[in-house]
């Protein structure tokens, strides 16, 4: 099949986007990876790719939920390795993320910066939580490109030892800008499992996070040197807490493998900061890419600014 130019790049949320490939800046941290955490009064989250909420449970009733803070506020960070995952939102949670990432082969050697800004509405643990995602593709050339996208889902299970969640959405739902092949709209569906490694330790249940899905082409099929994709493909990923404020996650589309470390520098603020560095193999005619990204994601409703 003849070539064609390569796609464009566009800023994809870590947690509710497509797998990051070379050439696309991914900001890790949606809120919607931050956490797995006991609370007490269940608030949903606040991350952006990663997102934190709820407060700590009482002693007969602790409650793991992901990307939740807890009564001083502990937040965990994002283990989704830059793919999408079963979360979504809550009512007042919302993100702002920026990231920067190096050219890889497709940008002839210019790094550029990306700004990511997300919220939510609803309630993924009684009905189903709504996400919206504006990225901002371009800082450089601010806003001459760019996309929203959006995605629903709901937990299924929250128990102690125990959470699934399953989320859909559709990446570039609305795409805009001045570069050559805008991407056409993407849908995708995922299902994540968690569970405390040690459920016995409120403030570091150290959890287990494990997350597959599928979805378009455009973003989740796998690409050859003329950058010609397949229909549709998979992902999954896995990632660890290694300290409370430190994990580990590696995602495997059928385009690429990333590797993804995200921290918390201050566990009673609500900032993150992740690198990923997508495509390690260099597997793609994108090349490797690393991408640092740092943010802000908390709540309205039950945030730091309310407490």
């Amino acid at each position: 099949m003849p070539g064609g130019p390569p796609p464009s790049s566009r800023l994809i949320p870590a947690d509710g986007g497509a797998p990051p490939a070379a050439g696309t800046i991914v900001p890790v941290s949606t809120p919607a990876s931050l956490s797995i955490i006991p609370v007490t009064t269940p608030r949903l989250r606040a991350e952006g790719s990663g997102q934190l909420d709820p407060a700590a449970p009482p002693a007969d009733a602790q409650v793991v939920t992901a990307e939740r803070i807890t009564p001083p506020y502990l937040i965990s960070p994002s283990l989704g390795g830059g793919m999408p995952s079963g979360y979504a939102g809550g009512w007042g949670d919302y993100y702002i993320a920026g990231s920067a990432g190096t050219p890889g082969k497709t940008r002839d050697g210019s790094p550029d910066a990306a700004l990511n800004l997300g919220f939510s509405l609803g309630d993924p643990v009684r009905s189903l939580g709504l996400d919206v995602n504006w990225g901002i593709g371009s800082i450089k050339d601010f806003n001459a490109n760019g996309s929203v996208g959006v995605s629903v889902g709901r937990i299924l299970v929250n128990r102690p030892d125990l959470q699934v969640a399953v989320a859909g959405g559709l990446l570039d739902a609305f795409a805009y800008g001045n570069e050559p092949g805008k991407p056409p709209v993407s849908g995708y569906g995922a299902i994540t499992v968690a569970l405390p490694l040690r459920p016995g330790d409120r403030r570091f249940p150290q959890r287990l996070q494990l997350s597959a899905g599928g979805g378009g082409g455009s973003s989740f099929g796998a690409i050859d040197a003329n950058f010609q994709t397949t229909e549709a493909g998979f992902f999954v990923a896995a990632g660890v807490d290694v300290l409370p404020n430190l994990g580990l996650s590696v995602g495997q589309s059928s385009r690429s493998t990333n590797v993804n470390v995200s921290w918390i520098p201050l566990r009673g603020l609500p900032i993150f900061v992740n690198v990923v560095v997508a495509d390690v193999f260099d597997a793609t005619p994108f090349g490797t890419v690393g991408v640092l990204s740092v943010g802000w994601g908390d709540s309205l409703q039950r945030g730091y600014f309310s407490n």
